[in-house]
C-alpha cells in the first residue's frame, strides 16, 4: 500500500526522535553511572603524591603593578591575583579548593606515573604556580581555533567547545601549566562532581586555571540586573578562600580600592623570570619596595 509523502515525513519523525529520546536518555544514565563520589582523602592523596614530584622553579624577577590591558586600554577591570610568599607555607589546600571547584578529575596510574596530573595549580619548589593570565599571552597567539581567549577584564580563558586539542598553545606557554585531557575521566570513573557550575571537560582538549570565571561572571550578571557600576569587589577565588594564611589575594588592579591593590601596595612585586615580558596578572608578593 502506497503512503503520502506526508504520512511518511510524519512517521519518520515520529521514529527519529524516540530513537533520539531514548538514546540520549539511556546514554545520561550510563554517564551519570560513572561519576564517581567526592572523596576528599582520595583528592588529597593525589595531591601529596605531586607535591612530591614538584617541578622545579623558574628565578623571580621584579616587575611593576599590572596596569591596563595593552588590548583593552579603556576598560575599568583588570582581576588577578598576588600571592604573598612570606605567608604561604606550601601546604597545598589551596590546590584541594581548586580542585574541587572545578571538577578537576582524578588520573589514573598510568598518567600519575608520568606525572601527568590535571590539576590547574601547582606546587614548584613549595610555591604555587598556575596560569598567570598574561596580558600579551603567548598560548592565546597560537590557538588556531580561538578556543585560548582573553576576556576585556584580563581573564585568559578557554572555550572547551572550540578546543581542537592541538596543544599548541601548550607547548607555546613557557612554564607548560596547561594541563591535556589524555584520557575519558567519565569513561574510566575518574570524574566527580563537586560544583555544578563549572562543566565537566571532554578528552582531548586543554584546561587550565580560569580565575574561577564563574564567579566573575556570576557578579557581573547579579550587578547588571541590580544596574549597578560592576567592579568585582567581593569577589574571590576558590584557592585565595581556603588559604589560611590568607596569602592569596583575588581583586582588581585597575581599583585603587581593592583588597589586592592595597595588599600589593609598597611590597616587592615579583613574576617568573619566563613570564616577565607577557605582562602577567598573577603575581608574587614578598618584602617591601
Amino acid at each position: 500500500m502506497l503512503i503520502s509523502k506526508r504520512t511518511f515525513i510524519k512517521s519518520f519523525a515520529a521514529l527519529l526522535g524516540g530513537f533520539l529520546f531514548f538514546g540520549c536518555r539511556n546514554q545520561g544514565k550510563k554517564s551519570r553511572s560513572r561519576v564517581r563520589s567526592v572523596s576528599v582523602p582520595e583528592i588529597k592523596g593525589e595531591i601529596k603524591k605531586a607535591m612530591q614530584n614538584q617541578k622545579p622553579l623558574d628565578s623571580l624577577v621584579p616587575i611593576k603593578t599590572p596596569g591596563p590591558l595593552k588590548a583593552f586600554p579603556n576598560e575599568i577591570n583588570r582581576f588577578g591575583m598576588a600571592i604573598d610568599l612570606d605567608l604561604c607555607d606550601g601546604c597545598g589546600e589551596c590546590i584541594l579548593a581548586c580542585n574541587l571547584e572545578n571538577n578537576i578529575p582524578l588520573v589514573n596510574e598510568y598518567q600519575a606515573s608520568k606525572n601527568n596530573y590535571m590539576h590547574w595549580m601547582e606546587m614548584r619548589d613549595q610555591i604555587p604556580v598556575m596560569c598567570f593570565h598574561c596580558g600579551d599571552a603567548p598560548c592565546e597567539k597560537v590557538c588556531p581555533t580561538g578556543a585560548a581567549t582573553h576576556s576585556p577584564d584580563g581573564v585568559s580563558a578557554m572555550v572547551f567547545a572550540r578546543c581542537a586539542g592541538t596543544r599548541f598553545c601548550g607547548v607555546n606557554c613557557p612554564i607548560k601549566i596547561r594541563k591535556f585531557n589524555y584520557v575519558d575521566a567519565l569513561e574510566e570513573g575518574l570524574q566527580y562532581i563537586a560544583n555544578p557550575e563549572v562543566p565537566i571537560r571532554e578528552r582531548g582538549v586543554i584546561e587550565k586555571c580560569s580565575l574561577c570565571l564563574h564567579r566573575i561572571q556570576n557578579a557581573r550578571l547579579k550587578a547588571k540586573t541590580l544596574g549597578v557600576e560592576f567592579r568585582g569587589e567581593s569577589l574571590t577565588t576558590a584557592c585565595a578562600e581556603a588559604c589560611s594564611k590568607g596569602a592569596i589575594q583575588f581583586g582588581n588592579w585597575l581599583d585603587s580600592n581593592s583588597k589586592l591593590y592595597k595588599k600589593a601596595k609598597g611590597r616587592g612585586i615579583y613574576t617568573l623570570a619566563s613570564m616577565a615580558p607577557f605582562d602577567p596578572s598573577v603575581v608574587y608578593l614578598k618584602g617591601v619596595r
